[in-house]
């Protein structure tokens, strides 16, 4: 069979796939691994060589450990995992505070020591790894994504000014600081600094010069290959480069995995596991954060929604395995995940070539760590610190708004004068008043509606709608939305103010859409419940959340007044108190149908003319006068009672639709439409009716059609009110 002549045997294509594959898990192997000892550097600066192998060996089993169970557990395959450098900056801190805090406990500087610090940043990351496990199950993954953007600019930014000090102090073996400056400035130590400085830039640029992934691993491999010729130039050896700090090691022959001395174990005591919260709740914070932005890249990258939380839970237990091994936190690397996914290849198997290769340089890879030299591990720390401190921070300030660029580089500024903890604190202080300042102006009346605009559900006389058309403005209905708190909440009672400086009496606050309250806000509900009082104000409350109105009940507000289930029963208890002031009873209305036809087609004697075909009823409470789906054969006008109409849908409880109250016609749209009931109605009340059939309005047309024309003249009135309040509730409903 004859193919394409240019067409690639599909085993070639196959093998192809491979070997970019596997090319690319190689490369990020040597970024994972890199990446880690570099962190563990920047922790680690100041220890011996012994304690330095110590916290490699346990960054490394970390790298192993994340990275095989994030390759099996992860739903997405060609997802790589690597140490998240923002918690590292924070673990650093730490690891010097633990060290400080042993050798002000009269502890001596050595191994163990050295190792309880080093079993300090693994509990940091268990317990991160902890709190992202239970942020995934709670499903809460979303909500780290709330965190301001330029607080989050300004994190990275401040941490990046932090990773660049440790960069310098992994190259020199000196923080900057002020009282180090005359340090810094020997020669060997501004070249050392000045050998980081010139890799960071190449490891800045040429990424950008040159798309490809193999771009960072060759400029690390090329600059320690110069280093060695140029130390060898020299005709200096690898001990010199040791002893004079050029270099790492000496560590034993043969590897680098080695466990803390048993005495590590002694010296960590709850004193120092206490000093440690405010380590680890950060940690957790800016790796869930971090977690978040790489999962929303990848999401991007991929075109393959991802269940933040389901990662969550995956980065959690990788991490409580890594920490427990004394790892650093991990979790998902866009970077790394993007150079695979350009491979083509992205089977699980990729993804775990990183355990595999930090195995082998922990089990055999002494002699080749040991030339490794310090600023070329200082310089990936430089550059990702200046990645964050200059590059991302001035794209993101070219496009936020000026308020939130003094945010960021308050945020920034925040974390290197007071620290990484003042600085978080601050950054989560500035974010609580951006969501303040921000939800302030979201309007927490959603709408304000008076009586005469909107009236409620029970159709009303003739007469007595038209005392609500004049009267209802006395009404003020408030329909609250949100969450209330203190800059917010004035806004309702300026509002009760302003209405009632025009003629409210009448004060309806609807709760439906409050999704909850603080103490300030039930303080401005107390001034307006006072406010009303004294103007003679009526307050009832609408659809208020249990757990609202047992805050209202604890400051004793709103204890006198009248609680309804809606905004309608709200509107109806408000109109027939302004009924009842215009000397309109309510409950003692009737109205006779013979009188209303009369009175609508000026014929005094509709009454007896009317009588052959009509049957008068009596309705006892819960009698149901019509029922849904069945035939609309009759319909019935209200001389007295109350009926109310509803919606059954299912079996969910029956939807109540309207009141009807005497003077109004009942079922006579489905009478002159034809077909069946569309809602049922019930009594209320006990009712007094006048009933019509079809066949009578039939003979009532053929035997007195001037009767009929009045009567058809009626139905029409009716349902063009009903029409009216129809259109009102639905405007109402869509504000």
């Amino acid at each position: 069979m004859l193919g394409r002549p240019d067409a690639e045997p599909e085993g070639t294509a196959r093998a192809t796939a491979v070997g970019k594959g596997i090319a690319g898990a190689l490369i990020v192997s040597v970024w994972s691994v890199t990446s880690a000892i570099a962190y563990a550097g920047l922790l680690y600066a100041g220890f011996s060589t012994a304690g330095l192998q110590l916290g490699i060996s346990g960054a490394l089993l970390g790298v192993l450990t994340v990275t095989l169970v994030g390759a099996l557990a992860s739903a997405r395959s060609g997802i790589a995992f690597a140490a998240l450098g923002s918690a590292a900056v924070l673990h650093a801190a730490a690891v010097q505070a633990v060290d400080a805090a042993l050798e002000a406990k009269g502890v001596p500087a050595g191994l163990a020591r050295e190792g309880a610090a080093v079993l300090a940043s693994g509990i940091m990351t268990a317990t991160t790894g902890v709190a992202l496990a239970a942020v995934g199950f709670a499903r809460l993954g979303s909500l780290v994504r709330l965190l301001p953007h330029p607080v989050a600019v300004g994190f990275y930014a401040g941490l990046g000014v932090a990773f660049t000090a440790g960069g310098i102090t992994l190259a020199t073996g000196i923080a900057p600081r002020l009282e180090s400056l005359d340090a810094l400035a020997l020669p060997e130590h501004l070249l050392q600094a000045g050998v980081a400085c010139g890799v960071a830039s190449l490891l800045v640029v040429l990424p950008r010069w040159i798309r490809h992934g193999a771009v960072m691993p060759a400029v690390l491999a090329a600059a320690i290959l110069v280093f060695h010729a140029s130390w060898a130039a020299l005709g200096r050896s690898v001990a010199d480069g040791q002893q004079a700090g050029w270099l790492l090691g000496p560590f034993p022959s043969g590897r680098i995995l080695s466990l803390p001395p048993a005495l590590s174990f002694d010296l960590f005591d709850g004193d120092l596991a206490t000093s440690l919260l405010p380590y680890a709740a950060s940690s957790a914070l800016l790796s869930a954060t971090t977690l978040a932005l790489m999962v929303t890249g990848i999401e991007a990258l991929t075109g393959r929604a991802m269940d933040v939380d389901r990662e969550m839970q995956v980065a959690g237990f990788a991490n409580v395995a890594g920490g427990a091994l004394g790892g650093l936190p991990s979790g998902h690397a866009l970077a790394p995940t993007t150079l695979l996914a350009r491979s083509g290849l992205v089977a699980r198997w990729v993804t775990a070539v990183p355990a595999a290769v930090a195995l082998t340089v922990l089990l055999v890879g002494a002699d080749a760590l040991e030339l490794m030299p310090r600023p070329v591990l200082a310089a990936l720390l430089i550059a990702v610190g200046f990645e964050w401190m200059v590059l991302h921070s001035w794209r993101e300030a070219r496009v936020l708004p000026r308020h939130e660029v003094v945010i960021l580089l308050c945020v920034a500024t925040s974390i290197v004068v007071v620290g990484i903890l003042g600085g978080i604190g601050i950054g989560l202080g500035l974010s609580l008043l951006i969501f303040a300042w921000t939800y302030r102006r979201v309007p927490v009346i959603r709408s304000t509606v008076r009586g005469h605009e909107m009236r409620s559900s029970v159709t009303r006389s003739a007469a007595m709608a038209h005392v609500l058309e004049t009267q209802g403005r006395r009404i003020l209905l408030l329909r609250l939305q949100g969450y209330m708190f203190f800059l917010n909440a004035e806004t309702v009672q300026r509002a009760f103010a302003a209405a009632a400086a025009d003629g409210v009496r009448f004060l309806i606050l609807d709760f439906q859409h409050v999704l909850g309250i603080d103490s300030s806000a039930i303080d401005v509900f107390g001034r307006l419940e006072r406010d009303a009082r004294q103007r003679g104000v009526v307050i009832a409350l609408s659809a208020v959340p249990e757990v609202v109105m047992d805050r209202f009940a604890a400051r004793d507000v709103f204890h006198a007044c009248a609680r309804v289930s809606s905004a309608d029963q709200g509107l109806e208890q408000a109109e027939e108190l302004v009924l009842a002031e215009q000397g309109k009873s309510v409950h003692e209305e009737r109205a006779s149908f013979a009188a209303h036809l009369a009175a609508a087609a000026d014929m005094p004697d509709a009454g007896r003319r009317l009588e052959p075909f009509v049957t008068r009823v009596v309705f006892a409470p819960g009698t149901v006068l019509m029922r849904q789906g069945q035939p609309a054969d009759h319909m019935i006008f209200l001389e007295s009672g109350r009926v109310s109409t509803v919606l059954h849908e299912g079996s969910a409880t029956p939807i109540h639709l309207r009141t009807l109250t005497p003077g109004t016609l009942v079922g006579e749209i489905a009478l002159v439409r034809g077909g069946s009931r569309t809602a049922s109605v019930i009594a209320v009340t006990s009712c007094e009716a006048v009933r019509i059939g079809r066949a009578e309005l039939a003979r009532l047309e053929v035997e007195d059609p001037a009767l009929a024309f009045a009567l058809h003249r009626l139905i029409m009135l009716q349902v063009s009110d009903k029409l009216v309040d129809n259109t009102r509730a639905m405007e109402f409903a869509l504000r």
